[in-house]
């Protein structure tokens, strides 16, 4: 089972502990114009894949999740970097981008992001046949869902299992729109601070391009039955995190991850971990087929 951070730029790479994890995807999928985006600093892309390889790690590229036709020039530039500092495999969200991504870096491993909405098995099959490595289908999908798709032979399968997953996305930056209605203002890099929206109990997090969930996603109870479903990898939502709490997670999820494979459950000392960096608790999405809010532990008790 492999272990996965998201690093949005290369200064959250220089202070982070690459110890525990097995992988990084590189890039900040939400917005091109983020802080250091790898996609749009790309000698900083090239520095990192090799720095990765060095420590024994494997480097994914992640692209936009909606890249309109001005951007593809863009993401076009940054795959070939990749490809030729020797990345690991290029992450597609757009179909498009998927499709030239075969056709002109066919040796590249690619896999096919979470927005790309794979939501059963015969979608799976479709990228399958058309030369995808690895799917991350739908984080809508319950565990039993999970489990049909991730039978499909051929292909890996990679589920997210922390952090705050979106619940919309745009391609106008709405944190950029003022009082002039419609048009946009400069990028202040206001997606870096906590914006948050509040109301009768229920609380997202606004990063201008995506609504995030307020509470943070936690499979961490459950990775044995992740493993058992089939999924081969896992991954932390880490795009907006400092390299703190980065580390913080990357230990605990190592140590339950080694739990798992042992059949065995994660102690109370990481729950309790986990529990301590969420500002707003802690949930299952729809896991279980619940609202997306509840938090079912191993027990099934509702938290």
């Amino acid at each position: 089972m492999e272990l996965i951070a998201c690093l949005s730029n290369k200064k959250v790479f220089d202070d982070v502990d690459s110890g525990c994890f097995d992988a990084f995807y590189l890039g900040q999928p939400y917005c091109l114009k983020y802080e250091g985006n790898f996609l749009a600093e790309l000698d900083d892309l090239a520095v990192v894949v090799d720095a990765l390889h060095r420590r024994g790690k494997k480097a994914y590229l992640t692209t936009p999740a909606i890249p309109k036709g001005k951007d593809l020039p863009r993401v076009r530039e940054a795959i070939a970097t990749a490809a030729a500092a020797g990345i690991d495999g290029v992450e597609a969200h757009d179909v498009g981008v998927f499709r030239f991504l075969r056709t002109e870096f066919p040796e590249v491993r690619a896999h096919v992001g979470n927005f790309a909405n794979v939501y059963n098995e015969r979608s799976a099959a479709v990228y399958r046949r058309l030369g995808a490595a690895r799917i991350v289908p739908s984080h809508e999908l319950t565990g039993e869902e999970l489990s049909i798709i991730a039978s499909l032979e051929g292909v890996e399968f990679e589920r997210p299992v922390h952090g705050p997953l979106p619940l919309g996305m745009a391609y106008a930056c709405l944190l950029r729109r003022g009082d002039n209605g419609d048009k946009l203002g400069p990028c202040r890099q206001q997606c870096s601070d906590d914006y948050s929206l509040e109301l009768e109990g229920w609380r997202m997090r606004s990063v201008g391009t995506s609504l995030l969930m307020g509470a943070e996603y936690c499979l961490l109870e459950h990775l044995a039955g992740l493993i058992a479903a089939g999924v081969n990898s896992v991954r932390l939502e880490t795009y907006f995190d400092r390299a703190e709490k980065i580390d913080v997670l990357g230990k605990v999820y190592r140590a339950a991850l080694e739990r798992a494979v042992d059949g065995k459950g994660p102690g109370i000392e990481e729950v309790v971990a986990v529990s301590q960096l969420a500002v707003s608790g802690l949930c299952n999405g729809w896991h279980f087929g619940r609202s997306g809010r509840d938090y079912v532990s191993a027990g099934d008790a509702c938290v």
